[in-house]
């Protein structure tokens, strides 16, 4: 029974084409390949930042009514229109993985005053934001031992990325660069897998994108699932330590072939994942539709 937990990262039928095909339908689907009564949860809510994972968020009420209008299942609000996930995952009885995005929100939430990347920086750590990090995921775990982290996707890389409230697509790389150790270090400390989608979604692809360049589609929400239900059968939560896993599982996954890489003390040279990083990116511009791809 996979849990889902945080943003739109997991909680996606807004932004789909195929609303009811959402993280949560192919996460369940996939798991029920192996086991018929395998079921997924979602407590994910789009918008969420890290305080409202620990305390809760009243949901937009356009996606609510989304929600109501696609005949999908309502968000789990209480009597004050509240969804409270730690709450709701406590009063789960038999949750046995969760799978956790957050940041992202985090991040545009400090773009409304700057798109300098030195202030970005600055103000998230000194609002807190790796100890909030830190106290969800120790929250998460003292409830449900086996947590999967995700490091949120790069955005589709678009002419006009202001739009979106958006800085360049530079300044978002080095931003993901900046907090992999956020992720790096949680993990190793609580010997967590890590799903790195900034390192599997194609930017230059927008067949990766929803409806909109910051949110995923039909498509990369299969990845996601897939990606996770490939860590639940590979990593061991008793005896592994910390993975990090990135790309596409299966045989014709190209130049997204999956990796699992061991987080060892050479992922505290930042220089390590802005290199691959880059070469991702430098990777998905090359096999990208050319349609798709912004000069």
């Amino acid at each position: 029974h996979v849990v889902l937990m945080g943003d739109s990262v997991l909680d996606t039928f807004y932004w789909l084409r195929d609303k009811k095909k959402d993280v949560r339908y192919e996460m369940e689907r996939l798991l029920k390949e192996d086991n018929k009564d395998s079921k997924c949860t979602n407590y994910a809510v789009d918008e969420s930042q890290i305080d409202h994972v620990l305390v809760g968020i009243c949901p937009n009420p356009g996606y609510v009514r989304s929600r109501r209008w696609n005949k999908m299942e309502p968000y789990p609000m209480d009597q004050r229109g509240v969804v409270r996930p730690l709450v709701l995952l406590r009063e789960l009885k038999d949750p046995t993985h969760v799978l956790l995005s957050v940041g992202g929100n985090d991040a545009r939430a400090a773009f409304v005053s700057s798109f300098d990347i030195d202030n970005i920086y600055i103000t998230m750590v000194e609002n807190g934001i790796i100890e909030r990090f830190e106290r969800l995921v120790a929250e998460i775990k003292n409830v449900v031992p086996n947590l999967i982290l995700v490091i949120v996707y790069h955005p589709q890389i678009t002419a006009c990325p202001f739009v979106y409230m958006l800085p360049k697509a530079a300044t978002i790389t080095e931003l993901i660069v900046r907090f992999s150790p956020m992720f790096f270090d949680i993990a190793k400390k609580f010997k967590l897998p890590v799903i790195d989608l900034a390192r599997t979604f194609n930017p230059y692809d927008s067949n990766d994108y929803g409806s909109s360049p910051i949110e995923p589609s039909n498509t990369s929400g299969i990845m996601i699932a897939e990606l996770a239900k490939y860590i639940i059968h590979d990593f061991d939560f008793n005896k592994d330590d910390a993975k990090v896993y990135t790309g596409l599982v299966g045989k014709d996954s190209g130049y997204r072939a999956l990796k699992v890489e061991r987080l060892d003390d050479s992922w505290k040279d930042l220089s390590k994942y802005r290199s691959s990083l880059r070469d991702h990116l430098a990777d998905g511009r090359r096999n990208a539709p050319s349609s798709c791809v912004i000069s």
